[in-house]
């Protein structure tokens, strides 16, 4: 099979993975507290779940990206997935919260097994396939695959209920109409299973352990190591502190949108429609950016720490308008500009990431940048959450904007230390040409 062929297929194979994983993941997600609400749990409790999710993810994160890059990244990528189909049963009978409780956790598992498994098996099969290979665009198509799927899937979870009305009503027995995308997204989740385990071909070190316990034993030794290797790469901590800054900002976009839009609406009754289109003009300039990316990569010449550099700026400053609206349309605007943005952004600082990562290693580094989008999640959410209360949402994003621009000085640093870099090799290089 010819190089250009054997990327094609990989990259098709890689898609069809992002689709059905995101497309299962979207299903249940409009209407989950819906049906965790009606089959009883308070809003206290509902958060206590949410909790107990994040917790186990960021316990895990780090172990189970070790786990991915001792014993392969597919073996790991199907537990995974195995993981999560048992938690969508569980959450399927659970009428208390231990039961709820149990399925939260194993839902939790099972994305911090899944982080940095089939990723970093689709960069090294790339890169295996083609050493010179630009992993941007590749990245740019992935990232649409994925706000495609996630539009498609939320938009048909919420439908799904209107299609089985006449199933008993929610809260008083097993197959309700809110239940029904939790049990249909078992489809796609199993289909990503067997995907997975016929299509997906990953050639392991020969030195790599062949038993899951030879595996474990080397974690802790891979992520010390890991965690070494990123604080001896000034452009991977400067990428990793970009994260962080990213997970912050986020987390205040995504817990505040809803009631600040409602106060700007006069109030959520009535207007769902609109939020439904704030919602969905998400997903699609989301991809719009993924797709701008690469074209916005050309015409930076490929120097990714410059264009993020760019977009990130940018992408401070529409946030901060966005903070000074007082009326609605503007307001969207400006929201779904702060969106685009962040599409574009995704494929080129994952290039970055990606380049500076060996390919022994890649899940660890994977699981430690994931963590640390985490972290700043929480703090994001816990900080940004302090100063919404005290002050106004307006200028909990104003001061995310601020830290958001300002953050794009880590970026324009990486450029220089990859120019840098180009410059040393092209003076090596032609000093070997003229001895």
């Amino acid at each position: 099979m010819d190089k250009l062929r054997r990327v094609r297929v990989i990259q098709r194979t890689y898609y069809l993975i992002t689709v059905l994983f995101w497309f299962s993941l979207a299903l249940p997600l409009p209407l989950m507290v819906l049906l965790i609400q009606a089959r009883g749990m308070s809003l206290f409790q509902i958060g206590a779940l949410m909790g107990a999710y994040s917790l186990t993810i960021v316990l895990l994160e780090l172990p189970t990206g070790g786990l991915a890059d001792a014993i392969g990244r597919k073996k790991v990528g199907l537990v995974s997935y195995f993981f999560m189909l048992l938690a969508g049963v569980v959450l399927v009978f659970s009428f208390s919260f231990p039961a709820f409780l149990l399925g939260f956790i194993l839902s939790g598992i099972g994305r911090a097994l899944t982080s940095g498994t089939l990723d970093a098996w689709f960069v090294d099969a790339l890169q295996e396939a083609d050493p010179a290979i630009d992993l941007q665009p590749s990245l740019a198509q992935a990232g649409t695959f994925t706000f495609l799927a996630l539009g498609i899937g939320t938009i048909l979870g919420s439908l799904i209920p209107r299609f089985f009305s006449n199933l008993p009503p929610d809260g008083s027995a097993l197959i309700t109409p809110l239940v029904m995308p939790l049990i249909l997204s078992f489809i796609p989740l199993i289909a990503l299973i067997l995907t997975v385990q016929f299509l997906v071909h990953e050639v392991r070190p020969t030195t790599a352990p062949a038993s899951w316990k030879a595996g474990f034993i080397q974690v802790p030794r891979i992520i010390r190591e890991s965690i070494d290797l990123s604080r001896g790469n000034t452009i991977l901590l400067l990428l990793i502190g970009s994260t962080l800054v990213g997970g912050l900002v986020l987390s205040g976009l995504e817990t505040f949108w809803q009631p600040h839009f409602a106060d700007l609406l006069g109030g959520s009754e009535g207007n769902s429609f609109v939020f439904g289109v704030i919602m969905g003009g998400n997903f699609i300039v989301g991809m719009l950016g993924n797709l701008m990316a690469t074209w916005l990569s050309k015409l930076f010449k490929r120097r990714y720490g410059l264009l993020s550099a760019a977009i990130q700026a940018l992408r401070g400053i529409f946030l901060l308008l966005l903070a000074i609206q007082a009326s609605t349309i503007p307001a969207i605007l400006f929201f779904w500009l702060t969106y685009l943005n962040m599409g574009i952004l995704a494929s080129p600082v994952n290039t970055l990431m990606n380049n500076e990562i060996p390919a022994d290693r890649r899940s660890s580094m994977l699981s430690i940048i994931s963590l640390t989008a985490y972290v700043g999640s929480f703090v994001g959410s816990v900080g940004l959450g302090f100063i919404a209360e005290q002050t106004s949402i307006g200028l909990a994003w104003a001061i995310s904007g601020v830290v958001l621009s300002l953050s794009a000085f880590l970026f324009l640093r990486v450029d220089k230390l990859l120019t840098q870099r180009t410059s040393v090799h092209e003076y090596e290089g032609t000093l070997l040409e003229t001895t």
